[in-house]
């Protein structure tokens, strides 16, 4: 019977087994981490799509109606009370009022109605809580689908 006299890994086997995990756990890494201000603004643009379906649900249920900019984006968590009140609000339409921020902490922008044939526009200013922007900074606007794109 042949046994081999060999014990354990050389010295290249063994790089080339720990080359192979760490490339490993970096891609591990890369998917947990990713980037810190993307992460940021694909919470921002998920928000915003959020508010957008709550908004649809909110004019099915009120005959087509929006939330003026007076009522504001508040509507969609607690039913308003006063002369203003919707006549069928069915909400909440959104959970809890933090969905009505952006993921750097700025409330979520809207006005309703808006001249030029859009029932409303959303926005949020991005990172730099300024208008315009490149990257984290650019400006995510409800009626403008490119500025949607992570």
């Amino acid at each position: 019977m042949f046994r081999s006299h060999r014990r354990g890994l050389t010295p290249s086997e063994t790089l080339l087994i720990a080359a192979i995990v760490a490339a490993f756990a970096l891609i591990v890494v890369w998917r947990l981490v990713g980037d810190p201000s993307q992460d940021a603004r694909r919470l921002t643009i998920n928000r915003v799509e959020t508010i957008m379906d709550a908004l649809e649900r909110y004019a099915i249920d009120n005959g087509g109606v929006f939330p003026t900019t007076d009522q504001g984006l508040q509507v969609l968590v607690t039913k308003p009370s006063g002369a203003a009140a919707p006549v069928r609000w069915n909400g909440p339409y959104i959970e809890g009022s933090e969905a009505l921020t952006d993921a750097w902490g700025a409330p979520l922008q809207y006005v309703s109605p808006v001249a030029g044939g859009d029932v409303y526009h959303l926005w949020s200013s991005g990172a730099d809580r300024a208008q315009g922007g490149k990257g984290a900074d650019a400006d995510i606007k409800s009626w403008d689908r490119p500025s949607m794109v992570p």
